[in-house]
């Protein structure tokens, strides 16, 4: 197996699609994971503990969406060091990645079990879920160390170039957690438990996998030397890591009050929804995949100063993206209602509103998927030139129009408030990171012309 890419050098489609295409059978095992996982809940716990695990979820991911949000940082710099074939350096940034992340790891974990209650307290969880919800999120936190230490060797891979070793990892890690989740839920009947313990479990094997394939690579073995401090690579890794990890939080904070509205609605409202988040994936196989291409493509060729190949993989990214989300739209138009429906059971009546909830949510969603893939294509863009204030503030417009839409719309719109708080936030933030990728790749030929 090729240990990396380079980037820098090729056609931009063929690379972007060699790397996409792993990530894609990644996303697509994720999904049937997902799935899984979910049926096993909805099956064999019922729909209290459904419900329950759809509650917490916007909650326990809260801490791992600011982990993923800092590691994806650090692999933008990453990436620029290995365009720029700077391997001390990026030996060094990897040792600070690791101390820095594991310092701002501890903080967030020992934060979301303290505050675990009062938060799904607040977030009105129906009485009946909450214990559930509480048990899931508790587990989900206590394993975040490991969640880490999975993202970050996966995101150093894919910053050299290899997007297939985190796929294989993931692979694996799926197909372990649905036989995990079969015995520590069908077999030991440890409930909701049993299912985030899983998942943790899987994600350590995860780990394990990436951390064997990135010790094959001599450029990136680490010495004690390594660790010694360097303030200009943690001051550097901050400056690219912090603003995408608060993004990141606030767009969180952003989905814990649209939860709070989906609450409202009651817990079969609740489960509806949470079976459309489950499959959400499906609509985002290859557009999810092509943002983690560009992310890396754009920073390597940043850093080796080349920005006419950044136009032309933007151009094949959203090309590409576009055309994905138009067929995964008319078959989720198709079959939304049958794949809600095969997450869980209940009485007939119960079945009928989970399933409507689900499916009118789950068509919004692909009507208006377009403007995440836009969103997210900008934001790579912007992150792998090393902008990082648009990317950041972009968070803050998601959730002030998610604010507005559940907290201002549900008297005009309803229910359908609730159904467009993304899909909205995804159309401020897609704007405003569209005329800020413009001006600041501008501003870049602009000084090249200039210096050379």
């Amino acid at each position: 197996m090729k240990k990396t890419t380079d980037m820098t050098q090729g056609r931009p489609l063929g690379l972007l699609l060699g790397f996409a295409l792993p990530l894609v059978l990644g996303s697509l095992c994720q999904l049937l994971y997902t799935t899984a996982d979910s049926a096993v809940v909805g099956r064999f716990l019922g729909v209290d503990a459904f419900a329950a695990v759809g509650a917490a979820e916007f909650l326990s991911w809260l801490v791992y969406e600011i982990i993923i949000g800092l590691v994806q940082g650090f692999g933008v710099f990453f990436a620029q060091l290995f365009g720029k074939k700077d391997t001390e350096g990026l030996k060094k940034a990897v040792a600070m990645s690791i101390l820095v992340s594991g310092a701002i790891c501890a903080l967030l974990t020992g934060a979301g079990l303290l505050c675990a209650r009062p938060v799904l307290a607040l977030m009105d969880t129906p009485g009946d879920i909450l214990p559930g919800a509480l048990l899931y999120v508790r587990w989900m936190y206590g394993g975040a160390v490991i969640t880490l230490a999975n993202r970050l060797s996966g995101i150093l891979l894919q910053a050299l170039g290899n997007s297939r070793a985190p796929v294989t990892a993931n692979l694996f890690s799926c197909a372990l957690n649905i036989l995990l989740d079969l015995l520590f839920v069908g077999v030991f009947h440890w409930g909701v438990a049993g299912v985030a313990s899983a998942t943790v479990a899987a994600q350590l094997v995860s780990f394990l996998y990436c951390f064997w394939q990135l010790c094959a690579i001599p450029d990136i073995r680490l010495s004690r030397r390594d660790f010694s401090p360097a303030p200009e690579f943690l001051r550097e890794l901050l400056r690219l890591g912090l603003p995408p990890a608060l993004r990141n939080g606030v767009i969180s904070v952003g989905g814990l009050f649209v939860q709070a509205a989906i609450n409202g609605y009651g817990k079969l409202f609740v489960a509806g929804m949470a079976g459309a988040n489950k499959l959400f994936g499906l609509l985002t196989l290859l557009g999810g995949s092509m943002d983690g291409a560009f992310a890396t493509y754009s920073a390597q060729n940043f850093g080796a100063g080349d920005m006419g190949r950044i136009k032309e993989g933007l151009r094949c990214c959203v090309r590409i993206t576009l055309a994905a989300s138009a067929g995964t739209a008319a078959l989720v138009a198709l079959f939304g209602r049958q794949l809600v429906g095969m997450l869980v059971t209940g009485a007939p009546e119960d079945l009928e509103q989970i399933t409507q909830a689900g499916c009118e949510y789950l068509v919004i969603m692909a009507v208006t998927v377009p403007l995440m893939f836009l969103l997210c294509q900008y934001r790579s863009g912007l992150q792998g030139m090393g902008s990082t204030l648009t990317p950041t503030l972009s968070g803050f417009v998601e959730l002030g129009l998610r604010l507005f839409s559940v907290l201002a719309l549900p008297g005009l719109l309803g229910k359908w408030a609730v159904y467009s708080a993304n899909s909205l936030g995804w159309l401020g933030g897609a704007l405003l990171l569209g005329v800020s990728y413009h001006r600041v790749y501008r501003k870049h030929v602009d000084l090249k012309k200039k210096n050379a």
